[in-house]
């Protein structure tokens, strides 16, 4: 790291530790992470990263302000500093309002996006981020109305924002195979943005019941599709091609449920994806890249329980593509008609709750592979927090997760709380 930024990220860190003394109607919290991992393969060290993520909150007689700097210090890139969300919450008397820029989260699922289509997903580390961390704040208006145990929920996401996908020259960058000769130069162009406009921004609808002995959502919304498509081909001369890119719009609708009996958790989620726009991919036709609308659904049920001391838990996830056709593509990979993945979780702590181990893994099945995330974290009080893990992707070079068998990391970080 150079010397002028890691100073001026611990000038950041001194000062942020001098913010606990603000006003009594305000507050100042968050997290210092130093996060090093380490490729098992070839044992070099691709991240090295200090990140400062705070929250300042500053309450009025109106509502409450809400403002959440991130800053980031790697040795590689220059100190990156992003407002992650900044939005004011007016508290009315059957209502809440939230105005600017947040993260929304829906859905029962863990680590899998469903209903959750609100706020798009950085996936520049592919989905090894915090759970917390991955999603992307967008610019909404949200209105909470509540009715007894039923709240409705109105979303205006005034103009789009993408999901963050890896740079060309990131280890998670995947390079697609297109179906031209070697001998054919292909040129991508970035994906056209839609304009920040009325007609281009998205709407969201849910209606929800929490109860004591099942809780429910009901949602839906008009969205663009969180990666681009290929939208078009040309051919400026008889060896080359440029191939254009663009999002595209599409509506859902969908439902989430959890109910306890018996000391279980039972947890549902669903979609279904309305002519949702895909890529099809077919060498023999010209274009060999075209956009096609097929429904999809995708549904979850999932289980959670304690047993012998220890939190478990355990999904199921399927994907139905309706019509479909063996040349659909997704980011240039095919899309089954269906897909399987399992996930499943295991976490125990000792030691007076200061040592916690924890395991989550996906399994993903045709093909066989797998995500195994094994971790292992110490607490010493004053919000000083010590832990380690792996990464291991295996299984066939074909599946979400085999495709990055080189990747395999073990990592550590500290991290402290404030």
């Amino acid at each position: 790291m150079r010397i002028k930024q890691k100073l001026f990220f611990v000038f950041l860190v001194l000062m942020t530790a001098g913010l606990s003394s603000i006003a009594a109607n305000s507050s100042f919290t968050g997290m210092v992470r130093d996060y090093a991992a380490v490729r098992t393969q070839t044992m070099d060290m691709p991240v090295h990263e200090q990140t400062l993520d705070a929250f300042y909150e500053h309450s009025t007689d109106m509502g409450q302000l809400t403002l959440h700097p991130v800053v980031y210090s790697n040795p590689n890139k220059a100190l990156q500093l992003d407002l992650a969300e900044a939005y004011f919450d007016f508290y009315l008397e059957n209502a809440d309002v939230r105005i600017g820029k947040q993260k929304v989260i829906w859905g029962e699922a863990e680590g899998a996006f469903i209903t959750d289509l609100v706020s798009p997903r950085d996936m520049r580390s592919f989905i090894l981020a915090d759970f917390s961390e991955i999603r992307k704040a967008v610019p909404a208006v949200k209105v909470d109305s509540y009715a007894g145990p039923y709240t409705l929920q109105g979303i205006w996401v005034t103009h789009f924002i993408p999901t963050s996908l890896p740079e060309p020259d990131s280890m998670w960058a995947q390079t697609p195979s297109f179906p031209f000769p070697p001998t054919v130069a292909v040129t991508v162009t970035d994906p056209a943005i839609p304009d920040a406009s009325l007609e281009n921004s998205e709407v969201f609808l849910s209606i929800g019941r929490f109860g004591n002995a099942i809780s429910w959502k009901l949602n839906g919304g008009s969205v663009f599709t969180d990666e681009p498509l290929v939208s078009s081909v040309t051919a400026p001369t008889a060896t080359s091609r440029e191939i254009s890119q663009a999002y595209e719009r599409y509506t859902f609708v969908g439902g989430s449920f959890n109910t306890a009996f018996g000391g279980l958790v039972l947890r549902g989620e669903a979609a279904l994806a309305l002519d949702k726009p895909m890529n099809s991919l077919d060498p023999s036709k010209n274009p060999p890249i075209t956009i096609e609308r097929h429904s999809q659904i995708q549904a979850l049920v999932g289980l959670d329980w304690n047993m012998a001391g220890a939190q478990w838990s355990s999904q199921y996830l399927m994907v139905y593509t309706h019509d479909h056709t063996d040349t659909l593509v997704s980011q240039m990979k095919p899309v089954k008609e269906f897909a399987h993945t399992f996930t499943f979780r295991v976490q125990d702590t000792f030691l007076d709750e200061q040592l916690t181990l924890r395991l989550f893994a996906y399994l993903e099945l045709e093909p066989l592979n797998t995500l195994l995330r094994p971790s292992i974290s110490y607490n010493f009080g004053n919000g000083v927090l010590l832990e380690g893990g792996m990464d291991l992707f295996l299984g066939d070079k074909d599946g979400t997760f085999g495709t990055y068998a080189s990747n395999s990391l073990a990592w550590a970080a500290l991290r402290w709380y404030f």
